[in-house]
């Protein structure tokens, strides 16, 4: 009797609903999901652990590298795809084959908000995207912002150098001084108030480097990709329409630009790249994800087949050459489910 396939992600965002997606389209894999010990245990994997297994493991790299070969022995895995600790991981010798999206140098470049941005200077798509280590830096650079005479719809916005998820995004505003407490969501806080908490963080130490670019009115849009060594096989096109709409589409006018990043790049697996209009009408890239989005999973439910693919790359059950292409155009409306999980 053939052993199933057995694949492990350690840590990440919106595993659970992608190891479900994995397992529906091949039964036969078993698909495990480590989490850090604060989070809940949601339906879909096979098995979810706590990530680094013992308290010590979670900050000493030979710790956690030991728990990772224990955990690879103990349960048989074939692959192992980290979404953390990539670096550390990428130079072990592991006992079974591990997915990156990307060589280590790539993956530390798309993690750095900065870098990444001067590496596409010249390119139409560039965001121009400015380094602040100080208050000082800050205010003169909004003092002489290149694109004030756009107003609002193109003024400052800042967010930490490295981070994930929108992590300190916000919008530098001439709002009402409470805005940012009244409606933090909306990310808006005037400049003064915002350079003022920065130098306040100062006196304490130096500050983790920011950028600022122009604000993009947009829409966005978020493709997910999935490529092959860097040839783009598919993608969905997800337009944000609000906070609970998107249109999904797997044709889209900027597909050119999405295959040369793939390739520039050398992509690998599924991932994610951000694009927003400017004033001018053009596309910005915002930046690349080396990772499977959330929002992958409403593409595959409308039949894009993005992670049910990635899913039979990875085992050997597709072949780049035999991944299909169907053409999607739909719009997804999303509602609230209460649903229990594990603690």
């Amino acid at each position: 009797m053939t052993q199933p396939v057995r694949i492990w992600f350690n840590r990440g965002f919106s595993l659970a609903p992608i190891a479900g997606l994995m397992r529906g389209a091949d039964p036969s894999l078993e698909v495990y999901v480590s989490v850090s010990p604060m989070s809940a245990h949601y339906p879909g994997p096979t098995a979810t652990w706590i990530d680094g297994g013992a308290d010590d493991a979670a900050g000493d790299p030979d710790a956690y590298l030991g728990w990772v070969r224990e955990t690879i022995d103990r349960h048989a895995i074939d692959i192992f795809i980290p979404t953390r600790r990539r670096k550390l991981i990428a130079a072990a010798d592991l006992p079974c084959r591990v997915h990156l999206p990307a060589d280590v140098p790539t993956l530390e470049l798309l993690d750095d908000k900065y870098a990444f941005a001067a590496a596409l200077a010249g390119e139409d798509y560039h965001l121009p995207t400015y380094r602040v280590g100080t208050g000082d830096e800050l205010a003169a650079l909004l003092a002489d912002w290149p694109g004030a005479d756009d107003g609002d719809e193109a003024g400052p916005c800042v967010k930490p150098r490295q981070g994930v998820n929108g992590l300190g995004f916000w919008r530098l505003m001439d709002v009402s001084p409470m805005a940012h407490l009244q409606d933090s969501e909306r990310r808006r806080i005037r400049p003064d108030h915002y350079l003022a908490a920065l130098r306040e963080q100062e006196r304490h130490g130096p500050i983790d480097e920011i950028v600022a670019m122009a604000y993009l009115p947009g829409p966005e849009i978020s493709f997910d990709i999935l490529a092959d060594e860097g040839r783009l096989l598919k993608y969905a096109a997800r337009t944000k329409l609000g906070t609970s709409r998107q249109h999904i589409g797997t044709r889209h006018a900027l597909e050119p630009v999405v295959a040369a990043i793939v390739e520039r790049f050398a992509l690998h697996g599924l991932v994610n790249a951000q694009f927003r209009r400017a004033v001018d009408g053009t596309w910005k890239l915002l930046e690349i994800n080396a990772r499977p989005a959330g929002g992958v999973v409403y593409a595959d439910q409308v039949g894009c087949r993005l992670v049910a693919d990635w899913a039979g790359l990875l085992t050997g059950r597709l072949s780049a050459d035999t991944i299909d292409r169907s053409t999607i155009d739909t719009e997804v409306a999303f509602s609230t489910v209460v649903q229990p999980v594990a603690a």
